[in-house]
């Protein structure tokens, strides 16, 4: 699965976030998004998920498109395939009140056999290191373990492109390291990441970096 996004531009009100700004992320690449408070990063990831359109208030126009069929013409279950959201604080993503059924809503909503559903699970928790959370509460969590939790009920879904907007920022340093290395284990399988960051570790990890501006014409960069 390969993205390319062509000429974004958005504008909240009359306040430019970005304009003309072109990307392409392949199989096993990791883009790294780096820039001050403000600059667009979590717009931009946004825009990328879908998740912004022509609300009130919001101008945004460009392609974006994945394996060439663009982000706007894609069903849920097509968009869910193709790219995973995991915001910088867990508690806005988590809403079940057991582990289990937080990694269970995304496949179930998928129509899975329920074989596959477990196996999904299974193989998600394995890969976060958090077996031992299975029949957890997630309200009962360390602010680490969620973050942990809502990476694996991103990766239930077998997103080819994952998005991470900051997530290494309210976590302790082991649970930092242990992020890290699922996102490169996901890059290393195929994957293509996005990683907005403003952690020098963080972005060591990334294959290729843009630093955003807020208010800035990308014209003609690439």
């Amino acid at each position: 699965m390969n993205l390319a996004a062509e000429k974004l531009c958005l504008n909240y009100g009359d306040t430019t976030i970005f304009r003309n700004l072109s990307l392409s992320l392949g199989k096993g690449e990791i883009l790294a998004l780096k820039g001050a408070n403000g600059s667009g990063k979590s717009s931009l990831c946004l825009c990328l998920g879908g998740l912004i359109g022509a609300e009130r208030g919001i101008e945004f126009r460009g392609g974006i498109f994945y394996d060439k069929k663009p982000l706007q013409t894609m069903t849920i279950g097509q968009r869910c395939r193709a790219v995973g959201m995991i915001f910088q604080n867990p508690d806005n993503q988590l809403f079940s009140p057991l582990v289990i059924e937080e990694l269970a809503f995304a496949p179930e909503n998928l129509a899975l056999p329920r074989a596959k559903i477990i196996a999904r699970i299974d193989e998600a928790l394995t890969l976060c290191g958090i077996e031992h959370l299975r029949k957890a509460r997630t309200n009962s969590l360390s602010g680490g373990e969620k973050q942990l939790v809502a990476i694996a009920s991103v990766l239930t879904m077998k997103p080819a492109i994952l998005i991470a907007d900051e997530i290494t920022s309210r976590i302790d340093r082991e649970k930092k390291e242990t992020v890290r290395k699922i996102l490169l284990s996901f890059a290393a399988q195929g994957g293509g990441v996005i990683l907005v960051s403003h952690n020098p570790q963080d972005l060591a990890i990334a294959t290729k970096t843009i630093e955003l501006e807020k208010g800035k014409d990308y014209e003609n960069r690439a």
